[in-house]
């Protein structure tokens, strides 16, 4: 799975985020229940993710900045939180 549907699994709840802030890729099940998503980048380098949770048929809007910076809206309401690559 690529770090965008991991960050989309955190939005939607689906990953769980660890008390020292690790995150476990999203495992293959719960990737199909995102099912799909669009992914674009803009000149900045900003990432727009837009998709529909298969659970519950709600959209989600994810922006995700060149620095790590993810906002946007689940299910009507909002999520922010920082990500950073596994090194």
């Amino acid at each position: 799975m690529t770090m965008m549907t991991t960050i989309i699994g955190v939005a939607l709840g689906l990953t769980p985020v660890q008390t020292d802030g690790t995150v476990q890729l999203i495992s293959d099940h719960d990737a199909r229940l995102i099912g799909r998503f669009s992914e674009s980048v803009d000149d900045t380098g900003t990432t727009r993710l837009k998709g529909v949770d298969r659970r519950n048929g709600e959209s989600f809007h994810l922006t995700v900045n060149p620095f790590g910076r993810v906002e946007g809206s689940v299910a009507g309401g909002i999520v922010t939180f920082h990500v950073k690559s596994a090194v």
